[in-house]
């Protein structure tokens, strides 16, 4: 029954609601404003969202909360009121990420909706030009304390669909699989959901974003024998060690997070800042502090590398060496030996002015990892404690390890870390945790995020030695899209599990991959070992953009993208398939605009690499081959 009446197919034009007294229409009930009527929501039957793009459908949205205030369904509700559209604009300076210049720009609008005993809810539903979002409104008695008890929310598309989306895992550690509507299965699978219409004339992202310690993290149900239907669950009692309430508690008034779509071309998904447009402004008054950029990494070569103080002071020498300001000491610090401790390694790190990041276990309760150091910011008083040491040693960052899930209390630990860490002035990078989820502006300390199958994990099984070139090719789509990401990338040479992409390929993710804090992968030696010209690049890469380009590619065949610092552009580009190819791309920059470039790419094997230098003019196309899993990387400088 469900399926048949969410297959109905109405004609706006001929469906009027008599409401209280006036008539509304299911005519729009908000529109993009910057182009008129590429984004269109509708209010539909069963009080449904109808969202549509130039005229085609492209989901629907069900609506449903239950709380123990009220069960609010809203196919029973009735629309009580309807406000007037508000024009949403908003710009701000983003400190690290894709762009640095970002802003919103959308229409507004806010529904009252009212059920049995005049209980309320309202949900305001916005548009822009490539996007839609919505969000849940309860006001009620000041202070009232609600409970909620679970969604009935549900994204319906059209049966010729097809998604990629990765299933459960609690640190959002999955491949993004790709499914059709049919083949979705009974299982449970997780934000950010991505989408393409049958002839690809659409393609979107659906995530959530705005949290602010009131609510859960949502999960997404699909049912076996349903068709490309997405309801939105809690998560699982049995996450964080089956600690934490399942049911989010807060007091009204309340707002639940955005829930929102990018929906376009694949530019338009790529070089979106929706995630952190929707989220609240920066609580942090002088960020001149943060400083994005390059680290070291102790640990993907060496898994214990951080308890060796001789392997310690390599990473903090290829650090100096490569001109990158930090390096990055992982798990294990605290027990650090072999002519050295931790404190030798912080004053070697001083002496060779490379600022230094510690990794932590998060600790608690939630985790049954026990390695160290752990349970040293579960509480504020212990956050204090360790972050006033931090900063009597000069440490700049903390890398927090091996959270629990998704539930109302991890959501909010998160939170507490990030603004104990913006008074102590330390950087933040979460592991083994959620996805972004809009905090990134709020507090812009957070550096990074994982939340991805990295390069880890080239260290625990042989997938990625198989299938990482084309997972590669997914990530500038779909996980990067909703924010940075600690993918730890370039290795040239093998850890547990060998490589099979090229040494371009490797060279071209930190362009592609974007990250504030880009923790380097490979061991020092292979750094040392590379042309000078490679080095050079490597010496000079930014990690904070001022613009995002997407130049080409598909997800799971190739990508090609463009990022601007100052007046350079960088051109990453990677093949996820076994064969050589050629490819080709327009020349970003501004019309009229001519630039100097050196290519680095594949050279007539996998562990080569070809150098060239050559001239071209904004919007030119460049052509470029690249080996079977191979890459390429431009650097563009303006003529003067």
């Amino acid at each position: 029954m469900m399926n048949h009446l969410f297959s109905k197919r109405l004609f706006a034009c001929i469906v009027f609601t008599v409401v209280s007294g006036f008539v509304f229409s299911a005519e729009h009930i908000v529109t993009s404003p910057d182009v008129p009527g590429t984004i269109r929501v509708f209010l539909d039957q069963g009080n449904t969202l109808l969202v549509k793009r130039s005229g085609e459908e492209v989901f629907r949205v069900k609506l449903g909360l239950k709380s123990s205030l009220a069960d609010y369904d809203f196919s029973k509700l009735t629309l009580s009121s309807s406000g007037s559209v508000r024009h949403v604009v908003d710009s701000y300076k983003a400190v690290s990420g894709k762009r640095s210049a970002c802003g919103l720009n959308m229409n507004e609008r806010t529904l009252v909706f009212s059920g049995e005993q005049g209980k309320q809810i309202s949900v305001s539903v916005r548009a822009g030009r490539d996007s839609f979002a919505f969000r849940y409104e309860i006001n009620g008695t000041l202070n009232e304390k609600i409970e909620f008890q679970g969604e009935n929310t549900a994204y319906i598309f059209r049966e010729t669909d097809r998604f990629r989306v990765q299933k459960r895992e609690l640190g959002y550690e999955e491949i993004y699989h790709e499914y059709g509507s049919s083949d979705l299965g009974g299982n449970t699978k997780e934000y950010p959901v991505f989408f393409h219409s049958a002839d690809k004339n659409i393609w979107g992202l659906v995530t959530e974003t705005g949290f602010d310690g009131t609510y859960c993290g949502c999960l997404l149900r699909t049912v076996e024998g349903e068709k490309g239907i997405f309801h939105t669950i809690y998560p699982d009692r049995g996450e964080s060690n089956g600690h934490g309430a399942v049911n989010p508690v807060t007091v009204l008034p309340w707002k639940s997070p955005w829930r929102c779509a990018v929906i376009g071309t694949l530019a338009d998904v790529v070089e979106s800042t929706l995630v952190d447009d929707l989220a609240p402004e920066c609580a942090i008054d002088d960020v001149s502090w943060i400083q994005p950029g390059m680290a070291a990494w102790v640990y993907w070569a060496y898994n214990n590398g951080s308890r060796d103080f001789k392997v310690v002071k390599d990473y903090i020498d290829l650090a100096a060496d490569m001109g990158w300001p930090n390096v990055l000491i992982d798990w294990e610090w605290d027990v650090m030996g072999n002519g050295g401790n931790i404190d030798d390694a912080l004053a070697y790190a001083k002496e060779k002015n490379v600022g230094v990041w510690l990794w932590y276990n998060s600790g608690g309760n939630h985790t049954g990892v026990m390695g160290g150091p752990r349970d040293r910011f579960i509480t504020h008083e212990a956050r204090e404690k360790e972050f006033a040491w931090l900063n009597s040693k000069g440490v700049k960052g903390v890398k927090i390890d091996f959270f629990g899930g998704d539930k109302q209390d991890m959501m909010q630990y998160y939170i507490d870390i990030l603004k104990d860490a913006a008074a102590h002035k330390v950087l933040v990078d979460f592991h083994g945790c959620t996805l972004p989820r809009g905090w990134a502006r709020t507090w812009p300390n957070l550096m990074s995020m994982e939340a991805v199958y990295g390069a880890e994990m080239y260290n625990n099984h042989g997938y990625m030695t198989e299938n990482g070139a084309s997972h590669n090719t997914t990530l500038p789509f779909i996980r990067n899209v909703v924010g940075s990401m600690d993918y730890t990338p370039t290795a040239f040479t093998d850890s547990q599990h060998k490589h099979t992409t090229s040494h371009a390929h490797e060279l071209a993710l930190p362009v592609l991959f974007e990250s504030a804090a880009q923790h380097m992968a490979d061991r020092p030696s292979s750094f040392r070992s590379l042309p000078d010209p490679v080095k050079q690049f490597l010496r000079h890469l930014p990690t904070a953009w001022d613009d995002t380009k997407y130049l080409g590619g598909e997800p799971g065949d190739s990508a090609i993208l463009g990022r601007r610092k100052g007046t350079d552009w960088y051109v990453g580009g990677i093949n996820g398939k076994d064969d050589k190819r050629d490819f080709e791309f327009r020349v970003p920059g501004r019309r009229g605009e001519s630039f100097s470039y050196e290519k680095i790419g594949d050279g007539e094997n996998r562990t080569s690499f070809e150098i060239s230098k050559g001239t071209a003019k904004a919007g030119e196309v460049i052509k470029a081959s690249m080996l079977g899993r191979g890459g390429f990387v431009f650097h563009f400088t303006p003529i003067e």
